[in-house]
């Protein structure tokens, strides 16, 4: 699988992506990690998927990207949190593209690439084969990388090492039997061997290099081994040699091949040598041929039918043995070839577009008035005599950079909007308010608290902003401000260090946009909670911190507080007695404090009956929530 131009864009531009290559991506750690915890909840897949598809990567990523996760989800199936997140994020982006493979808990290349990849070098870089693939180095690692080379090296010098026993073991043969013998003698009768000048050293003749020059790019020991030469008998310096004229060498000529046996076999490995090689090459066209643009692969059907058939020699390849090969139909072929046309709608379409453009223009400047894509499209046949659809007029005017001041949007809140897309949470919680064990679950909000009385002759106003945990009904933050900002969310939360929470717990709040600040955010999981907020508008997501606020303004008297100070020791007055005098009839007529005692106490019997009770609560407020909205439904529009 791979990316489409328009979905890599789509990728780098997405908050939640971290490195874009055409096969993969890789999320970002912090949303790596939340994809874990949302899994780790109830081990569901469409709990992830769904997330994923919040963030908007569902669609693009896929299935297989779903797989991996869950894959390395998996891996951790009883881990408490992740380590080494990123390590973890490029595992599942490889997996994903294909090119690796799952073996238990960890990755292994695919044995075909790992191949292809191994065989191509030297002339081709790992790096360069690796991009080639659609993958990223550094998503790869250089460990991997590595590994690979390792590979390259230990075939080097098991090749080198079994070259030296070759090596011993010819020349111990010869000082037995030929003691006054160098070992290239042998072949001075040699069709292709022009003479021979030292113990390690001969002079091919031209005709050799003349049938060898159409091989060059195979190994110089593969070549001088298909023409009955050992390589091993010759030295280094004799094989660099025949390398470099086989580079250079321009064909001359032709020459008449001596009618023996070596010369016969000679030629039957070449003819084999070419078959191979050109197969091969044809395989490499093969896998160009994929996904290029029609400009290309007409070029590439020009080429081909340059190339020489059986018409032109006995034992050569038919046209459509060609096309075969090399992965083109006929019908393409012969399009490419007599269509004048084809590869080009590009321009034909930029020519077209350019023209069109200069029609809609007529109508943008008619008497220099403001239009919209409306007016324009109503009024373009009075003016112009032709019409286009409206999504071609704004397809026409946006891509030559031209914007129409009419009721266009407003950019800051465009802005807005898609800040508090990318930064709101989903709701985690779902009222489950009290199916959590103690400090598994915060709540937290701000109200505004008029107190004294200022020059003016009104109310002094602060903000008040509280945490609470809605399974105990315990109060662990309560502090205010005079400005409703950052800085008040923040010192709520450094309120909470002295109540810590289990690892993953979640931290709940509206839409606010204290909430949405990527400061806030970011200290919320380094806490090592997870966000959820309710839906936009709707208290009831919300509803236990709601009743706290309620129950606080109508049994304290903040109101009359004079000043600022006297507020705050206020609160905290109040809060110690919410906390630790204040009974609440629906937890057993316990105060909070007594009441987290009474749940830490429980069994896990005693805990479970609790769940039952909860669960039945829960089940009975949703039945009648349902009930009245739709009684609710029937009422709208009267």
């Amino acid at each position: 699988m791979r990316f489409t131009s328009e979905q890599i864009e789509k990728l780098k531009i997405n908050p939640h992506v971290s490195i874009v290559c055409e096969r993969t991506a890789v999320l970002m750690s912090s949303s790596f990690r939340i994809l874990f915890e949302v899994w780790k909840k109830d081990r569901s897949v469409d709990a992830v998927r769904a997330e994923l598809n919040r963030i908007s990567l569902d669609k693009i990523l896929g299935d297989e990207y779903l797989s991996a996760l869950l894959w390395d989800f998996r891996k951790n199936n009883y881990a408490t949190s992740i380590n080494n997140v990123k390590d973890h994020a490029a595992d599942v982006a490889l997996a994903a593209s294909g090119i690796f493979q799952p073996r238990g808990n960890s990755l292994s290349w695919d044995p075909e690439v790992k191949k292809e990849l191994l065989e191509a070098y030297p002339r081709q870089s790992f790096e360069e084969g690796i991009i080639k693939l659609g993958l990223s180095p550094k998503i790869v690692g250089s460990q991997r990388m590595s590994a690979l080379k390792q590979t390259i090296r230990q075939r080097e010098q098991r090749a080198a090492k079994a070259e030296a026993e070759m090596q011993k073991d010819a020349v111990g043969t010869n000082k037995e039997t030929e003691p006054n013998n160098a070992d290239a003698y042998i072949y001075s009768l040699h069709p292709y061997v022009k003479e021979v000048t030292g113990s390690k050293r001969i002079i091919m003749t031209d005709m050799f290099f003349n049938e060898a020059s159409v091989l060059r790019d195979l190994p110089t020991a593969d070549i001088l081994r298909i023409y009955e030469i050992d390589p091993v008998l010759l030295s280094a310096a004799n094989i660099s040699q025949i390398r470099n004229e086989l580079v250079i060498w321009k064909k001359i000529g032709s020459f008449a091949i001596p009618g023996n046996d070596q010369s016969v076999r000679i030629q039957s490995n070449r003819m084999n040598a070419l078959v191979k090689y050109t197969d091969e090459l044809f395989e490499e066209i093969k896998k160009a041929s994929v996904g290029i643009s029609p400009g290309s692969k007409k070029l590439l059907c020009k080429q081909l039918s340059e190339y020489p058939t059986s018409l032109n020699y006995p034992y050569g390849y038919s046209m459509r043995e060609i096309l075969k090969k090399a992965g083109i139909s006929k019908t393409t072929y012969y399009k490419a070839l007599n269509c004048s046309g084809y590869g080009m709608a590009g321009e034909l379409r930029k020519e077209r577009d350019e023209r069109d453009l200069a029609v809609v223009m007529k109508v943008v400047d008619y008497k220099g008035f403001e239009k919209g894509l409306r007016q324009i499209y109503m009024m373009m046949p009075d003016i112009t005599g032709e019409q286009f659809a409206i999504s071609k007029i704004r397809r026409l005017l946006r891509n030559a950079g031209i914007k129409t001041k009419v009721r266009g949007e407003n950019p800051a809140r465009q802005r807005a909007r898609e800040f508090h897309e990318r930064n709101t949470k989903t709701n985690l919680l779902k009222r489950e308010f009290r199916l959590h064990r103690p400090n598994e679950v915060r709540l937290t909000d701000v109200t505004y608290l008029d107190y004294g009385h200022n020059d003016d002759g009104g109310k002094n106003r602060a903000y008040g902003s509280s945490c609470i945990d809605p399974v105990t009904g315990k109060l662990l933050a309560f502090n205010a401000s005079e400005n409703n900002d950052v800085e008040l969310a923040m010192e709520t939360l450094d309120r909470l260090s002295d109540h810590p929470t289990m690892i993953g717990a979640l931290f709940h709040s509206d839409q606010g946009i204290l909430y949405l600040i990527d400061e806030f955010q970011a200290k919320v999981a380094e806490m090592g909670m997870v966000q959820s907020m309710s839906k936009r508008g709707n208290c009831w997501d919300n509803a236990p911190q709601e009743s706290f606020f309620g129950h606080f303004k109508d049994e304290c008297h903040y109101e009359e507080c004079e000043t600022f100070e006297e507020l705050q020791m206020m609160l905290d007055e109040y809060a110690y007695y919410y906390n630790h005098e204040r009974h609440q009839w629906n937890r057993c007529r316990m105060t909070p404090i007594e009441y987290e005692a009474y749940m830490e106490a429980m069994t896990d019997e005693e805990f479970e009956a609790y769940m039952e009770a909860e669960q039945a609560k829960y089940a009975n407020m949703k039945k009648n929530a349902e009930k009245k909205a739709i009684e609710r439904a029937k009422t709208l529009g009267v």
